[in-house]
């Protein structure tokens, strides 16, 4: 008997196809009715809930008494569904909360948008306007969000064409999950994915998942359960997603591997840290495999998830003239030994034991985007993505924002299509 390889996703056609089409069933009832098929979900709910918990009340004496709840709280729940689910305020509660939400994650994305077109303005970096005006019209409309009462139609109307949107994208992935992939198509296609606050939680998500296997009586081997690669896959560029158990860590972060060279990016030096660390001098390293992999997993106790492309003879020329590319927008860069804040040495940079426990070589950017680092948009997805996109990875979403999530789930949903560049999994 096999292990189970708890590396499996689960994708399928069948069930992209299915959910394509729910969501866009969904958006469609959303965009026509808005507040009308919202109140009638909201009651729906609230009436299964009151013929479950009746149905509790009436099994109440037939339960063994070590299974049965305290009486009196059996009867209070069906008892306060009837009595207060009637109520105007307890229908629209739900809605007024979503809209909250809608509106909350909308000043988030105006957030973004706004300290992406500063940052481009400070870098001369054009084009930037379309920043500007997305940050514009977003604040507008999540702060008519936080007084729903008046915005619930609209929010709710937004809230049916994402659904529409990501319906669409869903559906197409479905139709051409088993289509085999014409050698050298280096396609760029635009997507709509999960929203990033939950894109976040993905590789903590998968953190767990190896974490319970492992504490689980199904133990045997991390490797045996996790790494995979399709037959006769030859691997000639990876892509590594780190996570922690906290921290910003927990987020994620993501590199690339080509001809055994790790390439990554971040905010590594330290000293140049502002907005609570989310902005800072975009570094780039590069540095032995073997020896990377050694030092993430003592210095930062990262588990590495590492996935295989296999490119053609195209994909590997394209990739290797951005590498050109990138190279030319770099200058040599030597790390401080010591961080310093407020004028007083403290703990040893980490691009310093980088270098001194890897040989890594490091630069800073001067010019492009990558200039500067932004922990929400100018990130190590978007330079790893750079790259790799030119060998036709299908990431790139509608606003440009990409999270190591969002990435980890498209290489995840890639590696479960039987043709696509995506031919190994494995796990450090």
């Amino acid at each position: 008997m096999g292990v189970k390889k708890i590396s499996d996703i689960g994708y399928s056609g069948r069930k992209l196809i299915i959910e394509g089409i729910l969501e866009i069933f969904v958006g469609i009832l959303l965009t026509v009715f808005q507040e009308v098929v919202a109140v009638y979900a909201v009651e729906l709910i609230l009436f299964l809930l009151l013929l479950v918990t009746s149905f509790d009340l009436i099994m109440w004496p037939f339960r063994a008494k070590d299974k049965r709840q305290f009486f009196w709280i059996t009867l209070i729940k069906p008892l306060c569904i009837f009595v207060f689910g009637d109520l105007a305020i307890i229908v629209r509660m739900p809605l007024y909360l979503l809209t909250i939400f809608v509106g909350i994650y909308q000043l988030l994305q105006a957030f973004i948008n706004g300290v992406t077109y500063y940052i481009y303005r400070q870098n001369d970096i054009k084009p930037r306007f379309k920043f500007l005006f997305d940050a514009c019209w977003l604040f507008i409309l999540g702060v008519s969000a936080l007084t729903p009462k008046d915005s619930v139609g609209v929010q709710l109307f937004i809230l049916g064409i994402y659904l529409i949107v990501l319906g669409l994208t869903n559906l197409r992935d479905g139709v051409t999950f088993d289509k085999e992939m014409h050698k050298g198509e280096l396609t760029r296609r635009v997507r709509v994915s999960l929203p990033i606050v939950f894109a976040a939680l993905i590789p903590r998500r998968t953190l767990q998942k190896l974490n319970d296997y492992m504490a689980s009586d199904e133990y045997i081997s991390l490797e045996l359960a996790y790494d995979v690669k399709k037959e006769e896959a030859t691997v000639d560029l990876e892509l590594f997603v780190h996570v922690t158990e906290s921290g910003f860590g927990a987020i994620g972060h993501v590199d690339i591997c080509y001809q055994n060279q790790v390439i990554s990016y971040g905010n590594y030096d330290t000293n140049s840290e502002r907005l609570f660390g989310m902005i800072g001098d975009g570094v780039l390293f590069k540095t032995d495999r073997e020896k990377y992999i050694a030092f993430c997993k003592k210095e930062s106790h990262k588990t590495l998830l590492v996935y295989g492309l296999s490119l053609d003879d195209k994909q590997r020329q394209a990739v290797e003239e951005q590498l050109h590319t990138i190279d030319a927008l770099v200058t040599p860069w030597e790390p401080n030994q010591y961080v310093t804040k407020q004028g007083e040495q403290q703990d040893v940079m980490y691009a310093y034991k980088l270098k001194q426990e890897t040989g890594a070589n490091l630069f800073k950017f001067t010019s492009s985007k990558f200039k500067t680092y932004f922990v929400l948009s100018t990130n190590c997805v978007l330079l790893a993505d750079s790259i790799v996109g030119r060998a036709g990875t299908d990431i790139l979403n509608v606003k440009g924002f990409i999270s190591p999530g969002t990435y980890q789930t498209y290489l995840d949903r890639e590696f479960e299509k039987k043709h696509s560049i995506v031919v190994e999994k494995s796990v450090y």
